[in-house]
């Protein structure tokens, strides 16, 4: 009755906008204001009517909302929403304001250079035209491309706390439109930038963006009339459109949850089995062979065996992973030869590998199959890394946030191997390379300071300083006997599906960081005037190097040679832990887990 109420009040003060008149009922002989007025007979009260021949504002509105009941009620279109959309319009959005050609040119770059990855609109269709769909796409689309907008550098600071209140005033008000899950999709695949995991969003907004798509009907989309109050008729387009979007929000809900470690949302079936499936871009057909494939890979293989009621055969299970390897090597032949493939299309199929061969950081040492599955992560890890690398860089500076995700799952796999005993089998001098060169892409992928890829790259950078890298041999001795297996790869993380490998680097780098941050404490409380020295004028502490140190024998190579990473891998005043030990951002009270493993931190012991 309350939104009823407030549609009513909405269309009298449209009506009262176009000089339309409406008589004041009148209340004579008495003083009683109310609504209801007690029968003569006693009974319930009954609603006043106006003398006159003509219905008052009461009667009318009520008649009103009992026609659009009867008759199915259409929303007006969000930019008549003025409590919804203050002040936005085409080109203005809170104190942003942008000329049509810098609005042309957005939209241009968005088209040109993030389009691809997720092919959700049309090319065609003018920018009005998304504005009136709904003022969260039109300017969800702004945003995006403002992050590598060279005409105005800062725009995309500018837009960021307008963007987010549109984005939060729109799911507030129930958005009556499906078009605000096409928003919510392009905002999960390049998420606002942010410094901190704990306080992004978009795991929520991928919530949000499928339990509208089912609200609207989406995963329906030939039926989308048993989802609505007024009679639908859509068009072939139309329909084409809304099973576009349910495809869209598959892939976006199964990246999001595959990238940050969770439980999958999506539901294939609920479109595999639908109509108008030959209407589907190939773009997104491939893309949803992909995910699915990594869906099931996530629901199979990565379940903690305390879910299962018997253990899990390890012998089994490696027969599984070997089928699902030559599944993805299938899938992948199909993709290459039945239509022309792009970079895109190979760089999402590395990801899946990754995140099947990621399963290996789960083994036993004991397994007999341990070094194999160790050498897949291996290969899989480089051969990801490098399709991102090898990128042209127009494609590779707008890649999604799931690709960034992924890069820093192989850079933390070569991190740990080439600092552990499988070092011995692979080519140090290659891994270390790629490990440089992906560090500093994922540096130039930050479009904010200190934002999350930046600030990650920085954490795989000292990650890297105090892992004793140094004390590796670059070149394997053929006298020089292998190192058995041993428990350092052995992870703490374990509950975040591929990216527990990720997470589990990362909390031991906060490990180090706070007792770093402990020992800088002390010192600085003990000597406050004394300046830190050592650290080439750099607040982050830098590990002392080992004598014979060879990283100076071969000279400066470039950033490619891994014998000059001292300065590529230089601290930042961002992360020095002393200021985050004073921020309340690390715990430095740190349990005695003795000993040491692979990486500098405390040896966990299984």
């Amino acid at each position: 009755m309350a939104r009823e109420l407030e549609e009513c009040r909405d269309k009298l003060a449209q009506l009262e906008a176009m000089g339309v008149t409406i008589p004041k009922a009148t209340n004579s002989g008495s003083n009683y204001t109310g609504s209801y007025a007690t029968s003569p007979t006693g009974q319930a009260p009954v609603a006043q009517m106006s003398g006159g021949a003509y219905l008052g504002p009461n009667e009318a509105a009520a008649s009103r909302s009992l026609l659009d009941l009867s008759q199915g009620f259409r929303e007006l279109p969000a930019a008549t929403f003025p409590s919804i959309t203050p002040g936005t319009s085409t080109r203005s959005l809170g104190s942003v304001t942008l000329t049509d050609q810098e609005t042309s040119e957005l939209f241009s770059i968005f088209f040109n250079s993030y389009h691809n990855f997720l092919p959700i609109l049309s090319p065609e269709t003018p920018y009005s035209e998304y504005y009136k769909q709904h003022p969260l796409l039109h300017w969800t689309v702004i945003g995006i491309a403002s992050r590598r907008y060279d005409a105005k550098p800062g725009l995309l600071m500018e837009l960021q706390q307008s963007l987010e209140g549109l984005l939060w005033t729109t799911l507030s008000g129930v958005p009556q439109t499906y078009h605000v899950v096409k928003a919510l999709a392009l905002l999960c695949t390049w998420p606002l930038p942010n410094s901190s995991t704990s306080v992004e969003a978009t795991m929520m907004l991928t919530g949000a963006m499928f339990q509208l798509a089912m609200q609207y009907g989406l995963h329906r989309p030939s039926h989308a009339q048993d989802f609505s109050r007024f009679k639908i008729e859509l068009r072939d387009e139309e329909v084409t459109d809304r099973l576009h979007t349910w495809a869209t929000v598959n892939i976006v809900a199964q990246n999001v949850a595959t990238g940050q470690g969770q439980p999958p949302l999506s539901r294939w079936a609920w479109y595999t089995y639908g109509l108008h499936l030959d209407q589907m871009k190939a773009e997104l057909h491939t893309r949803c062979q992909i995910e699915k494939f990594c869906d099931t890979v996530t629901r199979t293989l990565f379940t903690m065996q305390r879910d299962h009621i018997v253990e899990v055969d390890n012998a089994q299970r490696g027969l599984q992973i070997d089928m699902y390897a030559r599944e993805l090597g299938e899938l992948e032949l199909t993709i290459l030869s039945t239509r022309q493939s792009s970079p895109i299309d190979i760089l999402y199929l590395k990801a899946a590998a990754l995140h099947l061969r990621l399963s290996a950081f789960f083994d036993k040492p004991s397994q007999p199959n341990y070094l194999a599955d160790l050498r897949n992560v291996y290969i899989a890890a480089s051969s990801m890394l490098t399709a991102v690398i090898d990128l042209p860089p127009n494609i590779l500076m707008f890649v999604p946030r799931y690709i960034e995700q992924m890069m820093l799952a192989g850079a933390t796999t070569l991190l740990k191997l080439l600092n552990s005993f499988y070092a011995s089998h692979v080519d140090i001098p290659a891994g270390r390379t790629l490990f440089s060169r992906t560090v500093s892409s994922l540096r130039q992928l930050s479009v904010r300071s200190n934002d999350l890829p930046q600030r990650l790259a920085e954490v795989m950078a000292q990650l890297w300083q105090t892992s004793g890298a140094s004390e590796q041999r670059l070149f394997n001795s053929e006298n020089q006997p292998a190192k058995p297996p041993d428990s350092s790869l052995q992870l703490r993380v374990r509950c975040r599906s591929s990216l527990s490998v990720l997470y589990d680097a990362i909390w031991r780098w906060r490990q180090q960081a706070a007792q770093a941050g402990r020992d800088n404490l002390e010192t600085a409380v003990e000597n406050p005037t004394t300046v830190p020295g050592g650290t080439n004028a750099r607040n982050t502490p830098q590990p002392p190097l080992p004598s014979g140190n060879i990283f100076g024998t071969l000279g400066d190579g470039g950033l490619d040679d891994p014998m000059s990473w001292d300065g590529n891998f230089g601290g930042n005043a961002v992360f020095d832990p002393l200021s985050w030990a004073l921020d309340g951002n690390l715990q430095l009270q740190l349990p005695s887990l003795g000993g040491l493993d692979s990486l500098g931190t405390y040896k966990f012991e299984v």
